[in-house]
């Protein structure tokens, strides 16, 4: 496989961190700023980026703060706010560039992550395209025990932060540990993202990027309640995507879609044939024309 580098890369200083931003395209183009999933990085858009810029937009991706290149996360855990900060920050830094709202695509947890910006911050925001990023099933956030499941946090953190970190014989081994996760995602972009999202550890073997601290999550409350609370906010356009194909952090109930895509006042949905969780892999062609519909260039 052999994917294009980004135009330009740089780091971007905001709320006391700094973000690696991957960007294709004229800077002075309407923007569309990428957002990937846990434990991936900008460039998981390597592939679709170029061809978002070659539709006369600029493609911005960034790695998230305790992802690739962006700064660590703080001991808690508790970042989903501070992301939702962060984006917005970029979108204010590369939409004041063109004078244009951008427009967002998010993956996986970057899907959720758009969507809560575009709820936050309306006026940043001119459409989403949100790739099987529409939350977890409603059984996986039901906590019957707030006090047990505080304790197993807890411990869930302590073993993070005394515990080091695992290491990898080579750029292939980490590759394919990707790929006994990601089981419909290629052995080409499983290199890919190892390449590009690992680095030496203190033993000398190879470490991912993605922050350890990622594993600790949250011990608040949360529950579906609260996205379709956020959903309901949410001004501009949104185009959810679902791979039709089973798939590992895919599987989403229809009645669950529904609510949840029925709780915006623009949403629409649509089921993706031949692909699983990383639509944006399998059938980037789906993708662009959807984000050329969103953006009125076709």
């Amino acid at each position: 496989m052999n994917l294009p580098e980004p135009d330009r890369a740089s780091f971007l200083a905001v709320n006391r961190t700094r973000l690696r931003l991957w960007e294709w395209g004229d800077p002075a183009a309407p923007p569309v700023v990428l957002v990937h999933g846990g434990w991936d990085h900008g460039r998981m858009f390597d592939g679709l980026a170029p061809q978002v810029a070659a539709m006369g937009l600029q493609a911005v991706a960034l790695d998230l703060r305790g992802h690739g290149d962006s700064g660590r996360l703080g001991f808690s855990g508790a970042c989903w706010v501070a992301w939702n900060l962060d984006i917005a920050k970029v979108i204010r830094h590369v939409s004041a560039r063109s004078g244009a709202l951008a427009g967002l695509i998010g993956h996986s947890l970057g899907g959720g992550q758009v969507l809560s910006v575009a709820s936050a911050f309306p006026e940043l925001v001119g459409w989403v395209l949100n790739l099987d990023g529409l939350g977890p099933p409603p059984e996986m956030m039901i906590v019957e025990d707030h006090a047990a499941a505080a304790t197993r946090w807890l411990a869930d953190a302590e073993a993070v932060w005394y515990g080091p970190q695992r290491e990898y014989a080579s750029i292939d081994e980490l590759a394919a540990r990707r790929k006994e996760i990601n089981l419909r995602l290629p052995e080409e972009w499983c290199l890919h993202l190892a390449r590009h999202g690992s680095l030496r550890g203190p033993n000398g073997g190879l470490v991912w990027k993605s922050d350890p601290v990622m594993r600790v999550g949250g011990p608040g409350p949360f529950g579906e309640w609260a996205l379709l609370s956020q959903y309901r906010r949410i001004r501009c356009r949104v185009v959810a995507l679902t791979g039709a194909e089973p798939d590992m952090w895919s599987g989403l109930p229809d009645d669950a879609i529904a609510r949840r895509v029925g709780a915006m006042p623009h949403g629409e949905h649509h089921a993706v044939e031949g692909a699983g969780h990383y639509i944006h892999v399998e059938r980037p062609d789906i993708v662009l024309e959807h984000a050329g519909r969103l953006a009125d260039l076709r």
